[in-house]
């Protein structure tokens, strides 16, 4: 057993000691998963019992987690990526690392089926989606509370020359009836085409083409050129009530067991190197050709790149 886990587990058995806190809440974005039996395996291994509690999309997670960081909701958290980082850090609410716990790129996706019926030809480039013929098609997310949303802001920024091309983008964008949901789960799986919605393409990742294939068929493709690469974390969050369960469960989400699951649970790519992704994916969940836009951007651009876009769609 690695040397945090066997040291949380020395610390609930110490004879002598005051009873030790065996609860650890995690703080999670809606789209987490683990499995029953990884649940069963780190509470076996580790003598704690886990709690999920899921605090909405990533820009609602992150801003909840600085709200209550005197008095935390959860001992860890999982979620916050690479374009909420800095919010984090300024608000003081990770107590020592960022673990990176999976990575994917954000990129658009497509109805292939929804396409060949209307006997309409897909878009190939992002930058086409603000036009008359694909943004009535098209949902994104907010970045104000979605991480994709805000990856995909920082993308269209480093996309354009100047801030007057990129916000004459957003506005054309707007004007031409693209559809802003508030979140992925909503976007994806309320808005796009393949779960009933009227939108075919869809603000997504590389990887969720995967989740479409359908007798060995593709049901979606992905827009795989300027994407924007995402950095998923795990950490302790400061004030917690149980910082040493906190650690135990982010190595756990670093070590092979969870890693060889997000794959297929979450349809995003292990952070660790040597895991095993699915067959397929060298088929339907290929990593993007480029990437463009990062989180240093983000990080000093955010509030000037928020109030332009909210200036857009707020009217």
């Amino acid at each position: 057993m690695k040397k945090i886990i066997a040291l949380a587990l020395a610390a609930l058995t110490l004879s002598g000691c005051a009873q030790e806190n065996t609860l650890v809440r995690l703080a999670a974005h809606d789209s987490f998963v683990i499995s029953e039996e990884l649940i069963a395996e780190f509470e076996s291994e580790t003598g704690y019992q886990l709690e999920i509690v899921r605090l909405g999309d990533t820009g609602s997670l992150t801003n909840q987690l600085v709200l209550t960081k005197n008095a935390p909701v959860a001992d860890a958290f999982f979620g916050i990526d690479n374009t909420f980082q800095s919010v984090a850090v300024e608000g003081g609410i990770v107590d020592g690392e960022f673990t990176a716990v999976d990575l994917s790129d954000v990129c658009f996706n497509y109805d292939i089926d929804w396409f060949a019926q209307q006997d309409l030809t897909p878009p190939t480039s992002w930058r086409e989606l603000s036009s008359a013929e694909y943004a009535p098609l098209t949902v994104v997310t907010d970045p104000r509370t979605s991480s994709p949303g805000l990856a995909f802001l920082a993308t269209s920024f480093a996309g354009f020359e100047g801030e007057e091309q990129t916000l004459a983008f957003w506005q054309e964008f707007a004007d031409n009836g693209v559809m802003v949901a508030g979140s992925w789960e909503d976007a994806y799986f309320v808005d796009f085409t393949r779960y009933g919605g009227d939108r075919p393409i869809v603000l997504s990742y590389a990887s969720s083409p995967s989740a479409e294939v359908v007798d060995g068929a593709a049901g979606t493709a992905a827009l795989l050129d300027e994407c924007f690469r995402q950095i998923e974390y795990a950490g302790v969050l400061t004030n917690s009530a149980n910082s040493a369960g906190a650690a135990a469960l982010v190595e756990f989400m670093t070590g092979e067991s969870f890693q060889s699951s997000v794959p297929e649970a979450m349809y995003v790519y292990p952070a660790v190197d040597g895991i095993a992704v699915p067959e397929g994916w060298a088929q339907f969940a290929l990593p993007a050709n480029s990437v463009l836009g990062d989180a240093a951007q983000i990080e000093a651009n955010r509030e000037n790149w928020l109030t332009g876009w909210s200036a857009i769609f707020d009217n």
